[in-house]
């Protein structure tokens, strides 16, 4: 029987924690890490590279942050001024930010090439629009024994940053942004009938929510990207579990169940690595009916979120269906009951990309009081939990078992 050595797994986690940013020696030492420990233990990768320009979409969320915190003022002035021509000309603002919104969706989907001409207005306004950088996926197939019957992929990123604020900031904003101009304009609706509707007690708490989505747009403009960052939660931790997990499954075959590991680059810079392999993956691939299991946050806690859709917008919700089915199974045989995350705001994760190209994805974000620390220099290996560890390794060998025993329905 398979067992998850989490003695293994929580070294290869801890001497993956040093700083990845992309672009820089440490990101190319852990890639070199990880082939180098697939070697050993007899497991062949592919290094995938690729090239993305990562400026023109960030600096189109930048855009959309800047717009927002106008429209937003301007809406109060005209609330001011005309009550009954602020109250009609606020329910055009979420239609708006949903606008942009897709426009940033779209140009990070086209960050592998570069897109200036065809977003000719933000890119005026983002300085290095024209930068490139360079990462790699690294993509282990393990060998199956018999007729392949299932497939499953797992995946988790390489790459580390940090940021000039926590985590639990950047996602408090961004939540706090997002109600402001997609929910709070609408509020001011009735003042198109009754024109005193914002005065008062009403008035004043739709005063303090304005000025708290104001505040939070410029918090969010101000964020940097760094390399402080040792990243052993995010996601170090996830790739020596999926270390460990090729380890096991190599050393005994699964019965009919063909699995595949990618190791992907550049998350922390727009989710690059997962779309350049969405991307790559023929339209007649076997590899595109899989199951795909994203991991993240591994090592800061074992409460389980399954995450399956991006933000504000639209998804196709049949898509993750079948992956998510295969993560609650798991989950629950090994005595934990995940709770589903169907929007990420103010962050993103590597199972978008697959979810836009069509594919059955879902992201596990395990998290506990240490997540506070991803994206700054604390995210360090001394903050790892074993039991996360562990708990991690086992979901992914009974999701492999799972689909051995064929009680998982598509």
């Amino acid at each position: 029987m398979r067992k998850f050595d989490a003695k293994q797994a929580y070294n290869y986690s801890t001497s993956l924690s040093f700083p990845r940013l992309v672009g820089t020696p440490g990101e190319i030492r852990g890639r070199d890490y990880i082939q180098e420990e697939m070697a050993k233990a007899g497991i062949a990768t592919e290094n995938s590279p690729f090239r993305f320009f990562p400026a023109l979409s960030f600096g189109i969320l930048k855009n959309l942050l800047a717009i927002g915190l106008v429209m937003l003022l301007l809406h109060r002035l005209a609330l001011s001024a005309w009550p009954r021509f602020g109250a009609l000309a606020g329910l055009l603002i979420p239609l708006i930010a949903q606008h942009l919104w897709n426009t940033y969706r779209r140009a990070a989907a086209e960050k592998l090439s570069d897109n200036r001409a065809a977003y000719s207005f933000h890119a005026r306004f983002v300085p290095q629009a024209s930068l490139q950088l360079r990462s790699a996926n690294i993509i282990a197939d393990l060998p199956c024994k018999g007729p392949v019957r299932r497939r499953l992929v797992f995946s988790a990123h390489t790459d580390s940053k940090s940021q000039n604020m926590s985590i639990v900031t950047r996602a408090t904003c961004s939540i706090v942004f997002a109600l402001g101009v997609f929910l709070l304009p609408l509020l001011t609706a009735p003042g198109l009938i009754w024109p005193a509707w914002l005065l008062g007690k009403i008035g004043f708490v739709w005063w303090v929510l304005w000025l708290a989505a104001e505040v939070c747009a410029v918090v969010l403009l101000t964020m940097k990207v760094t390399n402080q960052s040792p990243g052993a939660m995010d996601d170090a931790a996830a790739c020596g579990v999926l270390m460990e997990t090729a380890r096991a499954l190599a050393a005994e075959p699964p019965d009919g169940v063909a699995v595949r590991i990618v190791w992907t680059g550049a998350e922390e810079l727009g989710l690059a690595g997962a779309l350049h392999y969405a991307q790559n993956l023929d339209i007649r691939s076997p590899w595109r009916e899989a199951y795909h299991l994203n991991w993240e946050g591994v090592g800061g806690g074992t409460k389980i979120w399954l995450a399956t859709g991006s933000g504000p917008g639209k998804e196709k919700e049949s898509l993750p269906r079948k992956a998510v089915a295969l993560a609650e199974a798991a989950c629950r045989r090994c005595g934990v009951a995940p709770k589903k995350l169907s929007r990420l705001v103010g962050g993103e994760a590597d199972h978008i990309p697959l979810l836009e190209a069509g594919l059955s994805t879902v992201t596990l974000m395990f998290s506990g009081a240490p997540a506070t620390k991803v994206h700054t220099s604390g995210d360090r290996a001394e903050i790892l939990s074993p039991e996360s560890i562990e708990l991690a390794g086992n979901i992914a060998l009974t999701a492999v078992s799972l689909l051995e025993e064929g009680t998982i329905q598509e």
